[in-house]
């Protein structure tokens, strides 16, 4: 299978990229991962970039691409792996598990806006002992009802491992404070990730990376 030359321009960080990296991976896509500081980007990019932000798709140098879910959308269908599934009923779930962890990475990216410190302790307090328990229930129970138990991959369960990897350890995205195990109670998440990491491609993508 031919693909057209694909640029992939992001942060030296997982995010919100890391699911597009591992749909080329998963289907065997070559892409160049384009990995900026904030600088360049500011200095480089951003005028340029659709919407002023990152991360962006280059198709064959000339067409941009931007909107990381609407990337992994667009990578899901065009290899191999049908990773964003062709049933309308299988691609609404993978979409609502997407919408879900957005809403839970958001209220985790809340954490850190603030500039009163007592603010801040206050909804990260509220963050752990309430919001983040109450959403990660929520996403394990959905999971348990809709998602197959078999060994096929959604771009909705990227994003669920990318949740895990990237936001919710001590190596991602995690505030001070935050526990480092908040998935470590619920099975049906722990599944899917599971599911994604032991994927070969997965396994072979982290360990490069």
């Amino acid at each position: 299978m031919t693909f057209p030359k694909f640029k992939l321009t992001y942060w030296d960080a997982k995010i919100r990229a890391e699911p597009i990296r591992l749909a080329f991976a998963i289907n065997g896509i070559p892409f160049e991962d384009e990995r900026v500081s904030r600088e360049h980007f500011a200095a480089e990019l951003k005028q340029s970039a659709p919407f002023g932000q990152v991360p962006i798709l280059t198709v064959d140098d000339k067409l941009v691409l931007a909107q990381s879910t609407a990337i992994l959308r667009y990578v899901g269908k065009i290899g191999p792996v049908k990773l964003y599934p062709e049933d309308p009923i299988k691609a609404i779930i993978a979409d609502q598990l997407i919408s879900h962890v957005q809403d839970i990475e958001s209220a985790l990216g809340a954490a850190f806006v603030f500039t009163d410190l007592q603010q801040r302790d206050a909804y990260r307090a509220n963050l752990t002992a309430n919001v983040l328990p109450t959403r990660l229930k929520q996403l394990d129970e959905f999971i348990a009802q809709h998602v197959s138990q078999s060994d096929e991959i959604t771009i909705g369960d990227l994003y669920v491992y990318q949740l895990n990897t990237g936001f919710l350890t001590t190596t991602g995205f995690a505030f001070t404070g935050q526990p480092k195990n908040s998935v470590a109670g619920f099975e049906h998440i722990q599944k899917v990730v599971e599911k994604v990491k032991s994927h070969p491609a997965v396994a072979e993508w982290e360990a490069r990376h």
